[in-house]
């Protein structure tokens, strides 16, 4: 049975945990919130009280905290962690930043890969999507971990390349996340307003839409749900947040000379809608990213 220890309990890092365990793997965690802790103890998570007693106790350790907290918990590992130890970033942190992180614990003699991690909350029942970057012998050393996580198996990881190269995958593939939520709002918002305004159900359009239109996808079945769940959204704000990963979309396209105008497009709606409170459809895309990751949304007071 391979140990790994998991540092970050919240909603991804817990579904993680649990997934691991349910292959089981013997599988520890810490979070510095209690009620993260509780709710880890209460799936069968066995959870350590410090950071320091976990890095000490795992040659694996898993880091799924917010991009602010990897520097310190980075830190803690070169300090307290073991040589050979093996240390995964399934966060969304910054591909250049991850660069820099393994050339940093190398010193130590501790390997680091970098993975990002799609699926959202429901990839704790399904399954995840993982986008593997550093170096390859370490990550076949526990390619059983990317096995176990995986939506379907093999098919479900993949190896992108050198240190960065997972996270990078990952922020492309954030930012295209961007532009395809943005088209459907922009999509549903003409609908719900436009020639055809209040004789169109748009909880039916989408379902029709989810059965055998060229544009029938993941999100759309989460558009579907949002106008099943929600007879309206006169409560509900279109302040739509954004987690950075399309703006460093942006900026790797224009420092590449490649143009990503419908990212980043996508990107200046989101930074509108904090101004002004938004519209119908920046509160479509408020509500994907509650519904598909458990982002906050906000409701209008």
């Amino acid at each position: 049975m391979k140990k790994i220890g998991i540092i970050g309990l919240g909603k991804m890092g817990e579904a993680i945990a649990y997934r691991l365990k349910q292959s089981d793997f013997a599988v520890e965690g810490f979070d510095i919130d209690a009620q993260n802790c509780e709710h880890a103890k209460k799936n069968g998570i066995k959870v350590i009280s410090n950071i320091e007693s976990l890095i000490k106790n795992n040659e694996i350790i898993w880091i799924m905290v917010p991009v602010s907290a990897v520097d310190f918990v980075i830190k803690e590992i070169a300090t307290h962690a073991a040589p050979n130890t093996i240390v995964v970033d399934g966060g969304n942190s910054y591909f250049a930043d991850s660069q820099k992180r393994a050339l940093t614990l190398k010193e130590k003699n501790i390997s680091f890969l970098d993975c990002g991690t799609s699926g959202g909350i429901a990839g704790r029942r399904y399954g995840f999507c993982l986008m593997v970057g550093g170096e390859e012998k370490i990550f076949e050393k526990v390619e059983s971990i990317f096995f176990a996580l995986a939506m379907t198996g093999p098919l479900g990881y993949d190896y992108c390349g050198p240190s960065g190269a997972g996270h990078y995958v990952k922020m492309i593939h954030n930012g295209i996340e961007y532009g395809i939520m943005q088209a459907y709002a922009e999509g549903f918002h003409l609908l719900h307003e436009g020639e055809f305004k209040n004789k169109i159900n748009l909880h039916r359009v989408a379902c029709l839409w989810n059965h055998g239109s060229i544009i029938r996808s993941h999100l759309l079945k989460l558009v579907e749900k949002i106008f099943d769940e929600h007879e309206n959204f006169d409560g509900i704000s279109g302040v739509a947040l954004e987690s950075g990963m399309g703006k460093w979309t942006v900026q790797e396209g224009k420092k590449q000379q490649i143009p990503t105008p419908v990212i980043e497009a996508s990107c200046k709606v989101r930074e509108e809608s904090q101004k002004t409170g938004g519209n119908f459809a920046t509160k479509i895309v408020a509500l994907l990213r509650n519904k598909f990751g458990g982002h906050q949304y906000y409701k209008k007071s």
